[in-house]
């Protein structure tokens, strides 16, 4: 499947009301259930200026919230997992990312997020040092979990799993040895929080869970979703170009269907 064009995930700079999410709000969910993600005696410190995330203060469309991340943990240090946390979702662990080195050491990812409260979404990094750091915003967004998918069932059946990747032109100031990639999945990605709007039951979830991004037979980035990833997900980000052959794509889902994709890089060496 060849290259074709997709939207950005992130809008033109954004009006005054639209401003970047605010800092960390105190609360008791993240006490309740950092322990069931990570190691009861995991030491988690403050990111600072390490992990710098961006999401919109209060977002327009709380089942597709722009989610941008850039991680520069420092010189001589490499950033291997990756966790995304919406506090006060249903599940509130949104993706779990495995980095490969090619991916920073500077990494840069963005996705979309379905926000069903206003909650912190947080970021948390692990080093190959195994120390662990997070970020924190806080998003004033409600009822993203259940809010229905945009395409009828039947459409989204017709569409279920394709595939489609863009790569972007260098930013002015950028890396000119690295290139800037999105590829986004066709899935409602159903919750199990929404309601069919013809029999009023609940629509069962199924969601994209695994996307794995391999350069030639080189393992770029490999994911495990939940339900707090939005309806068609979509991952953008940026990596060095090894010239080992394409970008592949392995996804599945939760019914057990795979997915798959095969983007020729050759027109960006």
């Amino acid at each position: 499947m060849g290259a074709v064009a997709l939207a950005g995930l992130m809008a033109a700079p954004v009006a005054a009301q639209d401003r970047m999410a605010g800092p960390e709000q105190p609360g008791e969910t993240w006490a309740d259930i950092r322990d069931a993600i990570f190691a009861e005696d995991a030491v988690i410190e403050p990111a600072g200026e390490a992990i710098s995330l961006d999401l919109p203060y209060r977002a327009h469309d709380a089942a597709a919230v722009p989610t941008r991340l850039r991680i520069d943990p420092g010189p001589d240090r490499q950033v291997v997992r990756l966790t995304l946390i919406v506090d006060e979702n249903p599940a509130p662990v949104a993706a779990t990312f495995e980095l490969s080195p090619a991916m920073g050491p500077v990494v840069e990812l963005s996705t979309r997020l379905r926000v069903n409260a206003y909650s912190n979404v947080r970021a948390v990094a692990e080093l190959d040092d195994g120390s662990l750091i997070q970020s924190a915003r806080y998003v004033k967004a409600s009822g993203g979990c259940s809010a229905p998918a945009s395409s009828d069932p039947v459409a989204a059946e017709a569409t279920l799993g394709r595939m489609k990747m863009r790569l972007f032109e260098a930013q002015q100031g950028a890396d000119p040895h690295r290139l800037d990639a999105q590829v986004m999945i066709r899935h409602p990605n159903n919750s199990g929080f929404q309601l069919d709007q013809v029999t009023q039951l609940y629509v069962p979830a199924r969601f994209v869970d695994r996307i794995a991004i391999y350069q030639g037979d080189d393992l770029l980035l490999k994911m495990e979703g939940g339900i707090s990833l939005s309806e068609d997900p979509s991952l953008r980000f940026r990596f060095t170009p090894s010239g080992e052959g394409p970008l592949r794509v392995e996804a599945g889902d939760t019914d057990g269907a795979d997915f798959d994709g095969l983007f020729p890089l050759d027109h960006a060496f």
